[in-house]
């Protein structure tokens, strides 16, 4: 080993361990045991369809008539926005949320139909600078108040919420045109919670975002799942 490498090597090494004392790690014997978050890589599957995307949008669409005691477009909203909080954890890539989108494009009505139009695509392509899209998709909603509530010794006379939602997610390569998509239906029962204020809106909007947010993790985890805990053991013996 010449003496450039043995500097080298010295170099590298003094430089692990000082990341290693700056990240509060403690050594053990003759070693240094480093504890550190790494980004996840995409589902296989999925990561010819994201591995050359920079830009990623994010919008929510649904052709539901709203709901009595429910605000449809704000559970939408905040859903969208948990959404482009999990894509972030891809690394190296820009997520551009749906107010922004909606802003750019504000004489545009989206809804189901248009969202997959080509000549939108193309506008998002060209005018956003967008590499793909991810679609959240409200395909169905039943809401059913029941009069009685189950426990486990049978039922009690006591009105509940039976709520059905059917939940649809798409990411679309707007260059290559692929697409995936998944699926997601929950029920959710929950006994009725009465307002005096919102008049039980809120409550019922609390349990429609919790029907949903099993899907949504199921569709995070695949496309963008968070960053795992590794560890890496540095040998300081100098043998």
């Amino acid at each position: 080993m010449t003496a450039r490498d043995t500097s080298l090597l010295a170099g590298a090494l003094w430089a692990g361990l000082t990341w290693g004392c700056a990240s509060g790690i403690v050594g053990s014997g003759m070693g240094e045991t480093v504890h550190f978050s790494a980004p996840s890589l995409p589902d296989a599957e999925l990561l010819p369809l994201v591995e050359d995307v920079k830009t990623i949008g994010v919008m929510s669409t649904t052709n539901i008539e709203p709901v009595q005691s429910l605000d449809i477009e704000k559970v939408m909203g905040r859903l969208t926005d948990a959404t482009a909080r999990g894509l972030r954890h891809l690394k190296d890539r820009t997520i551009i949320g749906q107010d922004e989108i909606r802003w750019h494009f504000r004489d545009v009505t989206f809804d189901s139909t248009t969202v997959f139009g080509d000549s939108l695509q193309q506008a998002l392509r060209s005018e956003l600078k967008l590499d793909a899209m991810v679609y959240i998709n409200l395909r169905s909603l039943k809401a059913q108040v029941t009069p009685t509530s189950p426990t486990a010794y049978g039922t009690v006379a006591r009105p509940g919420l039976d709520l059905s939602v059917e939940l649809e997610l798409v990411f679309v390569n707007l260059h290559s045109g692929e697409r995936w998509s998944q699926m997601g239906r929950r029920n959710s029962w929950q006994p009725m919670q009465v307002d005096l204020v919102s008049g039980g809106r809120d409550s019922t909007e609390r349990q429609m975002l919790s029907a949903r947010a099993s899907p949504l993790r199921e569709f995070l985890t695949r496309l963008a799942p968070p960053p795992s805990r590794q560890t890496r053991h540095f040998d300081t013996s100098g043998d």
